[in-house]
Order: structure tokens, then C-alpha cells, then sequence
């Protein structure tokens, strides 16, 4: 063989050496993709909710706290749980069969990957006059809808998590028929007040000492537009609180249909969701 031949040869054999590998990298990297799903919270869960709580919040939690919540307002504990793009499950909300039901135990070789989660719940508490706090009148009981706990990991914040979780919440609360939902929040977390006001969220009270370090709590509180309740026919609150079961899943807004996969916010502001995490409330 000629030498410019052999020239020719020498290049064609790298060329398709670099594109096998390219491809194959390429293979690679679509095989071990990761994308994030909202879903419902299971008890198999509870563990991984836990870690991440540590790893996010001051105000923790024993699990039998998240067994408690998960049993009494089931519908509205949700997960952000990062998987591979080919799990069958992404994008099915009537295809569970992929999780594997023991996974989320230690030891477990399936355990979920929470990367952020929320805790709702539904409370009847007494209506209150802001403008005369010390009033003693009966002015009669609310039902609302409240965020007990609320936390992303470091490394999954600013991509609108929690924006979405709780667009979601609010969603459940809506279908059956709540008419506003409530939270605290630290005083001191300016970032967590903008994100939760840029929501609707308005103060609207002060609580002094609320946490266990002494620091004030602000009551904040969004009005849930009317249209969009709906109350589910046949539930009624008892002891355990709402159960929506799976017509909220599949009900309504396309969007808000779990599971479902998350898309990264493009244009989520740096300050507002830099600790959206430092929110705690009580059962």
C-alpha cells in the first residue's frame, strides 16, 4: 500500500474509532440520565424524607412523626425523587410497577433518591381577629389547609422545586374544596418571605418565640382561587383527615397529574429559592 494511502487509511480508522466512542459515551450517558418525578409520599419513603430533613432543616423529626402525617393526610405528602429517564414509570401516572415496593428501607438496593420533599396537612383551628388578638369572642372555627415541612437538598435548588410542590399542594387542597392554605416561617429568612409572597402568601400575623431557638415565626397565608375548588363527592373530614385517593391524581389541570416529571425552572431568581428549605410548622 502506497503511503498517502496509507495516510488515508490511518485517518479513516481514528475517525470511526472517535465516533465509536463518542457513541458509545453518548450511550452512556443517555443510559445513567437523571430527571427528577414528583409523586405521592409512600412509608417506604420515610427514611430518605428524613435524611434529607436533616440535611436541610434545624426543626427534625423522629419518623414516627412522618408515619403519623403520611397515614393521616396521605395526599399530601409529596416527594421529589431523582431517577433514570428510562424507568418506565416517568411520565405513566398509571404505571407503578417499576418502583420497587421495599425500597426507601436501609439496605435497601432501590432506595429512593429524595431530593426534596413536602409535608400538607388539614387543621380546624379557631378564627382569630388580627386586629384585636386578645379578643376572648367566639367568632367560630376554620378549616384550612397548612404546610407542616418543607425542604430541597443544596444541590437541587433554583430548579422551581418548590414552586412546583407547592402549586401541587394547592391543587389537592382545591379539589377538595379548602379555600386557603397557611404556613410558618422564620423571620429572619427574608429569601423563603419573597418566595412565598411571589406565591400569594401574605403576613399575616406574628408569632413571637415560634421555634425552639426563640426566633419569631410569621404566619403567612394564600386565598385559593374559588374556581378552581372542587369539592370530591363522598369525602367528608373525620379523625384522619382528607383521604383524595386517585381522583385528584387524575383530575383537573393535565399538568398536575402524578406522577409526573419535573422541568427545571429557567428563569427561578438565585435569592428566592436560596433557602425556601427553612419552613417548619407543627402538627
Amino acid at each position: 500500500m502506497k503511503r498517502p494511502e496509507l495516510l488515508m487509511f490511518a485517518l479513516l480508522r481514528s475517525s470511526a474509532t472517535a465516533l465509536a466512542t463518542t457513541g458509545e459515551k453518548f450511550f452512556i450517558r443517555q443510559q445513567t440520565a437523571q430527571t427528577i418525578q414528583l409523586r405521592l409520599a409512600t412509608r417506604t419513603d420515610v427514611p430518605a424524607i428524613q435524611r434529607c430533613n436533616l440535611a436541610c432543616l434545624p426543626e427534625n423529626y423522629n419518623s414516627q412523626f412522618y408515619c403519623s402525617h403520611l397515614r393521616q393526610w396521605p395526599d399530601l405528602a409529596l416527594v421529589a425523587e431523582e431517577v433514570p429517564c428510562n424507568d418506565v414509570s416517568i411520565g405513566d401516572p398509571y404505571n407503578n410497577q417499576a418502583r420497587n415496593p421495599f425500597a426507601g428501607f436501609p439496605g435497601s438496593h432501590q432506595e429512593p433518591k429524595i431530593v426534596a420533599y413536602l409535608l400538607g396537612k388539614v387543621e380546624t383551628r379557631p378564627l382569630v381577629d388580627y386586629d384585636h388578638p386578645t379578643s376572648i369572642r367566639d367568632l367560630g372555627m376554620e378549616t384550612l389547609g397548612h404546610v407542616t415541612s418543607l425542604a430541597v437538598q443544596k444541590d437541587y435548588r433554583r430548579l422551581g422545586l418548590a414552586k412546583a410542590m407547592m402549586t401541587q399542594l394547592h391543587h389537592h387542597l382545591q379539589y377538595q374544596g379548602i379555600s386557603s392554605c397557611g404556613l410558618h416561617v422564620r423571620t429572619s429568612n427574608i429569601a423563603a418571605c419573597r418566595l412565598y409572597e411571589d406565591d400569594d402568601y401574605q403576613i399575616e400575623s406574628l408569632i413571637p418565640s415560634y421555634y425552639q431557638d426563640g426566633e419569631d415565626a410569621y404566619f403567612m397565608r394564600k386565598i385559593l382561587p374559588e374556581a378552581a375548588m372542587r369539592i370530591a363527592p363522598g369525602n367528608s373530614y373525620g379523625h384522619r383527615g382528607p383521604f383524595f385517593g386517585k381522583k385528584v391524581r387524575q383530575t383537573g389541570d393535565p399538568e398536575l397529574k402524578l406522577p409526573r416529571t419535573h422541568v427545571p425552572q429557567k428563569n427561578v431568581d438565585d435569592d428566592a429559592e436560596k433557602q425556601p428549605e427553612l419552613l417548619t410548622g407543627t402538627m
